[in-house]
């Protein structure tokens, strides 16, 4: 599989810059509670490296909700004021769609009061105690910048945070000058450098970037669907034109994350209901090179080049390079026609969805002019009603998670108001 050149530390700081595409400010407080929890971790003592590298990706992820749940440009807010709906909505995300099935019941509470958590059956209960004194520590050194004294966290020990966790903060603040590092952000170094005790299986890479897909539906929900269904075309394709075991887990990975830079993209414009202009046209456009850009240097460059075509055309007339088809294969070619069938079924504000016979006839057309590749275009008409019959169950499934998702959230946040 094509997932095992992903080196595990390299899949943490690709679940790092994900989240940095959505917002840098959030993303940057979520890789600063990592390092202060993994200092705490290390100064308590018993735990194996890798299983602080373990909770330092949880903790990189303990605020994912806020990215559904509210405006991440308001960090404090959410934080402070209503941190239920991130939490919850966060806890549900990585049970469902990630490797942390079991450590998520930590975002779930990681907002609570001690009082309220410290009869709490559940085996990471301190970590869980270290994950809200660290999370505290890095807003309020934020809020108050120089003025901060730590010793603040003291008022609260029994009440809002745990007695123990709070001493253990200031254990570690004093052994390793957590605040200092933090303030001239030399932090990052270590950081880094634990990230090299990050030990996963295949299994949980391929389910990590699974994950990724899935965030992009934080922002739209139909980038998710779309994505899935050009998956199955890719595969479905693939299997027609008997193309190797290799090139399919390319195909399949390029096709999972060829939109993750889409995350980057304003929300406003990705569900504007008007014609965008010529400028924010060039703005979506982005998306590719954003994409390369985060993927660089973690999955091979075969999948990013895949990935990095997928809205170029054979003749030459697509972007962001106007690659010909002398520089492509039919590994490009193949997400190509799953990428421009797909995005045709769907309607846009400056137009209605294509219909069977319109797509049917672009493509034969594409055949002729050289747009698409002609063995890839003609092999996907041969079986159009077959791929894209259960394409739409599968863009259908997609939709579904996140309705289930959905409800589920909003059973467990009644449970919490």
């Amino acid at each position: 599989m094509a997932v095992e050149y992903v080196t595990s530390k390299n899949m943490s700081i690709l679940i790092y810059q994900t989240l940095r595409l959505m917002n840098k400010g959030v993303a940057h407080h979520s890789r600063r509670v990592s390092y202060i929890m993994s200092k705490m971790l290390e100064c308590r003592g018993g735990y194996e490296q890798y299983e602080i590298a373990d909770f330092m990706v949880l903790a990189l992820l303990h605020d994912i909700g806020a990215y559904k749940t509210d405006d991440v440009r308001k960090q404090l807010t959410y934080e402070a004021k209503k941190p239920i709906p991130h939490s919850v909505y966060g806890y549900l995300f990585l049970k469902y769609l990630s490797p942390l099935e079991e450590q998520s019941k930590m975002i779930l509470y990681h907002h609570m009061d001690y009082t309220k958590t410290k009869d709490l059956d559940y085996r990471y209960r301190f970590e869980l105690e270290i994950l809200k004194v660290a999370e505290i520590l890095d807003i309020w050194q934020k809020a108050f910048g120089k003025d901060f004294d730590y010793s603040v966290i003291d008022k609260y020990a029994g009440t809002k945070f745990h007695p123990e966790a709070v001493e253990l903060l200031k254990e570690a603040m004093d052994k390793y000058d957590i605040l200092n590092k933090l303030r001239d952000v030399s932090y990052k170094d270590e950081f880094y450098d634990s990230l090299e005790y990050v030990l996963l299986s295949d299994e949980e890479k391929d389910k990590y970037l699974k994950m990724l897909m899935y965030c992009t539906g934080l922002k739209n929900e139909e980038i998710v669907s779309n994505t899935t269904a050009i998956i199955y075309i890719c595969r479905e394709l693939g299997r027609k034109l008997k193309i190797s075991e290799v090139d399919k887990n390319e195909i399949y990975y390029a096709a999972l994350l060829h939109d993750i830079g889409m995350l980057k993209m304003p929300k406003e414009l990705l569900n504007a209901p008007r014609v965008l202009d010529e400028e924010e046209k060039n703005l979506i456009r982005t998306h590719v090179e954003i994409m390369e850009k985060t993927l660089e240097g973690k999955l091979s460059t075969n999948i990013i080049s895949i990935a990095g075509a997928h809205h170029e055309r054979f003749d030459g007339s697509g972007y962001p390079r106007a690659l010909k088809g002398s520089v492509m294969d039919n590994r490009q070619a193949i997400l190509q026609v799953a990428e421009f069938v797909v995005n045709a079924r769907e309607p846009k504000p400056y137009r209605p969805a294509y219909t069977d016979e319109q797509i049917t006839s672009d493509l034969n057309e594409g055949i002729v002019s050289g747009k698409y590749d002609g063995i890839v275009a003609d092999t996907f008409l041969k079986n159009y009603d077959e791929i894209m019959a259960k394409a739409a169950q599968k863009a259908e499934a997609a939709l579904i998670t996140y309705q289930k998702l959905q409800r589920n959230y909003e059973q467990v946040y009644k449970s919490f108001v």
